[in-house]
């Protein structure tokens, strides 16, 4: 059994105005830069100068941290106030306590992910290393794990 479609009847009643149809957000290149309003570039640094790291306050935005480094490439202005504030905001971490002490020499995290190689850090480093291999065992980095 086939069943044919036959189009629907319109029906006569109240005319309803047509709803407009909404701008697609563009996406990719040629969308307009998010961060363009002095309001929205302040309250971004005033975040930073409060201890958050830039990818915090641009979430706090509702933003990736993409637009923020664009914006400091384009803008020399922006680009000096965010390295000051950037410089605030650091100071505001070490003063907060160690908690939020994440790029301070003498870390683990400073050896690793910030390839310092002062003598604090490298020592903090081994620290941990030698924490790691004494609390399991062998570490995925050690020749013994490699060769089985």
């Amino acid at each position: 059994m086939t069943t044919v479609l036959l189009p629907r009847p319109v029906l006569p009643g109240p005319t309803r105005p047509r709803p407009r149809p909404v701008a697609p957000v563009r996406r990719g290149r040629g969308r307009p830069p998010a961060l363009t309003s002095p309001e929205r570039i302040e309250q971004l640094l005033v975040d930073i100068r409060a201890g958050a790291t830039v990818a915090e306050a641009a979430a706090a935005l509702g933003l990736s941290r993409t637009p923020v480094y664009n914006l400091r490439r384009q803008d020399p202005l922006f680009a000096a106030a965010l390295t000051q504030a950037q410089a605030t905001g650091r100071a505001a971490r070490r003063a907060a306590g160690p908690d939020l002490q994440i790029d301070q020499h003498g870390t683990e995290s400073s050896y690793t992910k910030r390839n310092c190689a002062c003598g604090a850090c490298r020592a903090a480093g081994t620290r941990a290393r030698a924490r790691r291999r004494a609390g399991g065992g062998n570490t995925p980095n050690t020749r013994t794990a490699n060769a089985a």
